[in-house]
């Protein structure tokens, strides 16, 4: 989460910053699509709020992701944000000065070799938007934990932030110590050994801890060098039929525009598995109000550019023939994305297995009792459920709108305590 700026910086840094997905639909044109190199790994950015979070994504992305409204009036992420970037070694200079984001090497100006270009997914790190950071997660394959070296380690949306990660399977972290700038060397070495107290609570002894000052452009070639050791590509089941989740969707046209230059709806967001082409046949599900619905691909594309078709590992626009009504405001976040057919049928009612997390809920009540609301995510989807009875163990929940509910999967539960909702365990799907 970045520091607070003044409006007038704010304006200056994002006058021309929008999500990579809706800039590069609103840049759609006919014909062909140009192959573009989409991102091969989505990288978390997660963290207690205002410890730096969008001020990291910018310096290693050059994006700032804080372009909603209401973000930049209260200098806080609300929405998921998301920048993709390139990463870059020289081959000339030692390990320490190597890694770079950019093509030509800023310590000896030469040529730089290309390693792989990756999506950071920045997420809000404020305790009321803690169930926006839970559906980011499940596009995540590893995460930056950004922790302030001016604040005491841990803060409460560090820890939540870091059990989200362990309920989503995430086990690459690499440890981003920011704001060293406003800390002596002794603050920062007593702040450094509460982190890895904390880590070593939590099972992540072995994360690496690289001090930076997003600000100053600090340690950040130290930063690149350790992501590229500790989280790598993954290898994505690319031969399965198609899955995605969606985090955002657009309405891409101006207003006042005529009936025969209007564009479908956009979705933004992930594929998980499979690939998807332009073309193909997809489902959108739950759907609107559980109507699953289904349309044809008219637009990849991705921060770099136009694809013709997409795999799994970077963040993407779909160009839809939806209503784009259906599309704007992000109200098709949380939906699957899939081939017809393949996803269960939405249900409103489920069974889950609780288990408690005890280093998040050793203060709050770990009883759920009857008519108690709950927020579940659900893959990205955020839904509101509220608790009917409990036999065996197992919790009988009615969702207020429909979810796809698929086996195997952990659900991360979170209850209003002290008037806020907090993570406190998760559950999985009993038949």
């Amino acid at each position: 989460m970045s520091e607070k700026k003044t409006p007038a910086a704010k304006e200056k840094k994002t006058a021309k910053a929008m999500p990579a997905a809706e800039k590069t639909a609103k840049k759609e044109t006919t014909g062909n699509a140009a192959r573009a190199e989409q991102a091969v790994v989505n990288i978390g950015m997660v963290g207690h709020v205002d410890h730096g979070k969008t001020s990291l994504t910018q310096a290693l992305t050059g994006k700032w992701t804080e372009t909603h409204s209401e973000e930049l009036k209260r200098g806080i992420s609300i929405r998921l944000g998301y920048a993709d970037t390139t990463f870059y070694k020289c081959p000339n200079c030692r390990s320490s000065e190597a890694y770079t984001a950019k093509p030509v090497c800023k310590s000896c100006n030469s040529k730089t070799e290309k390693l792989r270009t990756v999506s950071f997914v920045d997420a809000p790190g404020h305790e009321t938007l803690l169930t926006t950071m839970l559906s980011g997660a499940a596009l995540m394959q590893g995460a930056l934990l950004v922790i302030a070296a001016n604040e005491k380690c841990p803060q409460p949306q560090t820890t939540e932030h870091l059990v989200a990660l362990k309920i989503a399977g995430i086990k690459n972290i690499v440890v981003a110590q920011n704001k060293i700038d406003l800390v002596d060397k002794k603050q920062a070495l007593e702040n450094e050994k509460q982190i890895k107290e904390f880590l070593k609570s939590q099972g992540f002894e072995n994360a690496p801890i690289v001090p930076v000052a997003a600000h100053l452009g600090i340690n950040i070639d130290l930063l690149i060098e350790m992501i590229e050791k500790i989280i790598p590509t993954p290898k994505f089941e690319t031969e399965k039929p198609l899955k995605a989740y969606c985090i955002r969707s657009f309405d891409i046209n101006k207003p006042g525009s005529e009936i025969k230059e209007l564009k479908g709806g956009v979705l933004g967001g992930s594929i998980i598995q499979g690939t998807i082409k332009i073309g193909d046949k997809i489902e959108i599900t739950p759907g609107i109000d559980g109507k699953l619905m289904q349309t044809t691909v008219k637009s990849l594309s991705c921060a770099a550019g136009k694809l013709t078709d997409a795999k799994p590992g970077g963040l993407i626009g779909i160009g839809t023939m939806l209503d784009p009504s259906l599309t704007q405001n992000d109200r098709m976040r949380g939906q699957v994305i899939a081939r017809p057919d393949l996803m269960p049928l939405p249900a409103k009612k489920l069974f889950l297995k609780m288990t408690f997390i005890e280093r998040v809920a050793a203060n709050i009540d770990k009883k759920i009792r009857t008519n108690d609301v709950l927020v579940l995510t659900i893959g990205a989807m955020t839904a509101l459920g509220t608790m009917i009875k409990e036999k065996g163990g197992v919790l009988e929940i009615d969702l207020k709108t429909p979810a796809v509910i698929e086996e195997g999967g952990k659900i991360a539960v979170s209850r209003k305590e002290g008037g806020r909702w907090r993570l406190i365990g998760y559950a999985t799907p009993e038949k």
